[in-house]
């Protein structure tokens, strides 16, 4: 307050004396040139040149503030054309969600070059560009996105390997997602989108490889597990029964079943494919690592289908095959299949009376069971030939109730 009372003092004072001045002598100018000529006093002289100084220095300013591109108008429509393509940024990627891949792909491509992160833009174009099957601008899009942005490696080669999946080209999508890997070797959409290629591709034995990462780290639930070991093992096995037709040594084709049931342990769970191995040992003809392996994994977990399979060993003493199946009457007395399998072993040691009682017993449990045919074939070897016929009668009318509704003479 005291210093802006002390300024106003001073500039009354000079403007007094400036005053007395004038007043006494006005002075006097006169200005000539090529014909024209301006008079005035001294005073006014000086007043133009202090207002002429001053608008000048407006001017530079506003000159300053038009051509100076940081803090200048160019810096504010710099700043507009920016948020234009901000906006057209969003209204491509909604574009791009909506499936309208043309808009989509020009919206993001034209303003990529205008947003601070161009990245996405390109990306999202890409994407855009592949789903109309412009596999060559999709290609240039993503380089374009390496150009701008090549820290962003992982991210432009993950969207690389989804757009050659979604068009089919799996070796391309193999080279991409195996380069991938060795980045983040526990990135669990990278090992998904493996376990596709590798199926595609039929490349079992490098699925077969990748599935201790998979349970190992969670990547899928028991379910899906076990079925896509359930696959690899149909695929991989049907290799081995081919080498087995072309004469290959059964012995090392078994050892290659049973290292490759080890491996992909999840099938365990499978009763399906618990027969299916059992019946491939002995096909093959290794009886006795197919007993032992009925026997053990019944002992874990019953299964109408893989008792079955017991009966088909052959190489085994039947007396000691029965005697295990009869121990197992105790905890499965219902087990239908298990009776019929009884009632074969006996058969094949003769004991006729015991393999009669077997058979019907299995019959009392299912009347659709193999031991229909095998109880008649016996009761004709045995000279009961009118039993015999009236089995066949039964087995007859069964087959007919699944026969289709058509009219009789």
């Amino acid at each position: 307050m005291r210093k802006l009372l002390f300024l106003l003092v001073i500039m009354m004072a000079v403007g007094g004396v400036l005053g007395l001045l004038m007043r006494q002598d006005s002075g006097y100018v006169l200005l000539a040139y090529n014909g024209v000529t301006i008079e005035t006093s001294l005073w006014v002289l000086i007043v133009a040149m202090i207002l002429l100084l001053f608008v000048l220095s407006w001017v530079k300013k506003v000159l300053f503030f038009v051509l100076r591109p940081s803090n200048s108008l160019a810096k504010v429509t710099g700043n507009l054309a920016q948020k234009r393509a901000s906006r057209n940024t969003i209204r491509g990627m909604l574009e791009l969600v909506g499936g309208n891949w043309n808009k989509a792909e020009k919206l993001l491509t034209n303003s990529a070059e205008k947003v601070p992160y161009p990245l996405i833009n390109y990306i999202g174009a890409a994407y855009a560009a592949s789903e109309q099957d412009e596999h060559e601008r999709s290609k240039a899009l993503l380089r374009s996105a390496h150009k701008s942005t090549p820290e962003a490696e992982f991210a432009i080669g993950f969207a690389q390997s989804q757009i050659q999946l979604k068009q089919g080209h799996y070796e391309g999508a193999l080279a991409s997602l195996l380069r991938l890997q060795k980045l983040k070797p526990k990135h669990r959409q990278i090992l998904k989108m493996l376990v596709t290629v590798y199926t595609k591709l039929k490349d079992w034995d490098a699925l077969l490889a990748l599935t201790p990462t998979l349970k190992k780290d969670g990547i899928y639930d028991d379910d899906n597990m076990l079925e896509l070991e359930r696959n690899a093992f149909l695929a991989l096995l049907d290799k081995i029964k081919f080498r087995n037709k072309l004469g290959q040594n059964s012995k090392e084709l078994v050892a290659e079943v049973e290292n490759l049931w080890n491996k992909l342990d999840t099938l365990s769970q499978d009763d399906r494919m618990r027969q299916l191995y059992a019946k491939t040992l002995i096909n093959f003809g290794d009886d006795t690592k197919a007993e032992f392996f009925i026997r053990t994994s019944l002992n874990q977990k019953w299964s109408e289908d893989l008792i079955y399979e017991y009966g088909n060993v052959n190489q085994v003493a039947p007396k000691k095959l029965l005697t295990q199946c009869e121990s197992w009457l105790k905890k499965e007395p219902a087990s239908a299949n298990l009776y019929l399998v009884c009632g074969r072993l006996s058969q094949s040691m003769m004991l006729w009376g015991k393999a009669r009682d077997y058979y019907e017993q299995a019959l009392s449990l299912d009347s659709q069971n193999e031991a229909l045919a095998e109880l008649s074939r016996l009761l004709k070897a045995m000279g009961e030939a009118k039993a015999s016929q009236e089995l066949m009668m039964i087995s007859v009318n069964q087959a007919s109730h699944q026969l289709k509704a058509l009219p009789l003479p």
